[in-house]
């Protein structure tokens, strides 16, 4: 008799992934090429290109807060440089790396060789290891070198900055220097890096941020590019996961999204996303509710202490300062 129960149980289990496994990975997918994702890549784009040649140090950066949208901007930038399979070539124009926790010297260097397809990473302290790096970007003939998860290099408690480490970059900008760029990419706490290393991005100086998108009241302009972002976004769930129309964009869900997400693009995505995963597992409903919206909200921001109010259980739309206390970094911290 368990054995029967249980050859059910699991028909039905098997039957549920089977059902929304291809919706929920197709809505998690979703990339949108709103005016923030674009102007990102446009910049990073030209930064690449009079990085080299010149002979000067070549450094910048790219911060936003958890969730702002850093992530789709380097992976849409990264994605028209990725090699062909079927071409063999040595060839790397842009390397990618995170920053280890923890980092040193050393581990860093050892996680660039490793980007660059060192066959012995760990050898060598990290100044050999910055020697082995400078070798193999010029045999590589890298043009960008990308250090995402920056912020790691700042202690969370005391804001405390591995000098070591910036220094040890620092190096590295002057050792390739008109031949290959490098991109500092990381959260809002990785400005304090710069603050206290101002040579570490190079005379060349780009600093560039992803900016929230405004609120009604605060830029017209501005807000209906926003409410273009969330059409845009409807019409998508539509195509890839069968949704009915949400209408997203009409004014008051429109400004609960946007006092959720802080009219950051990455946050309003990964929201809209979350929200439609839960669409399809509270009885596979057809469009996206406030009620749903809800329960999203207190999903992805549960173990913040930042939040004040649920703008999706609020009698009218409130502004961003009524929903956050404080900074979403400070309140994972």
């Amino acid at each position: 008799m368990s054995e029967v129960i249980d050859t059910i149980e699991r028909k039905d289990y098997d039957e549920f992934a089977e059902r929304f496994a291809a919706r929920i990975n197709a809505v998690k997918a979703i990339r949108i090429q709103n005016d923030r994702t674009i102007k990102g890549i446009k910049e990073i784009r030209l930064f690449m290109q009079t990085a080299t040649g010149t002979g000067d140090n070549a450094g910048a950066s790219l911060t936003a807060p958890t969730r702002g949208g850093k992530t789709t901007i380097i992976q849409e930038f990264r994605s028209a440089f990725m090699p062909d399979p079927e071409v063999a070539t040595e060839k790397m124009p842009i390397v990618y790396v995170e920053t280890p926790s923890g980092t040193g010297t050393s581990s860093l260097g050892m996680a660039i060789l490793n980007a660059l397809g060192d066959m012995n990473p760990s050898r060598g302290d990290g100044a050999y290891k910055q020697t082995l790096i400078t070798k193999a970007i010029r045999r590589r003939e890298t043009k960008l070198l990308i250090i995402d998860e920056i912020q790691r290099l700042v202690a969370k408690d005391r804001g405390r900055v591995a000098h070591n480490v910036s220094d040890w970059i620092q190096n590295l900008l002057n050792q390739i220097s008109g031949t290959c760029g490098i991109l500092l990419v990381g959260t809002t706490r990785a400005r304090r890096i710069f603050r206290r290393n101002g040579h570490l991005v190079g005379r060349s100086d780009h600093h560039f941020e992803i900016k929230p998108y405004a609120a009604a009241d605060d830029d017209a302009a501005d807000w209906q590019l926003y409410r273009t972002y969330l059409a845009t976004f409807d019409e998508k769930l539509q195509q890839v996961a069968g949704f009915h129309r949400s209408d997203l964009h009409k004014l008051d869900l429109a400004k609960r999204i946007h006092a959720a997400s802080r009219g950051y693009p990455g946050a309003t995505a990964r929201l809209l996303q979350l929200t439609a995963i839960q669409a399809m597992l509270n009885g596979d409903q057809p469009t996206l509710s406030r009620e749903i919206f809800a329960e999203a909200f207190d999903s992805m921001w549960a173990f913040s202490d930042a939040k004040a109010v649920n703008p999706f259980r609020t009698a009218t739309p409130p502004r961003i300062e009524q929903v956050w206390t404080e900074e979403w970094e400070e309140s994972f911290d």
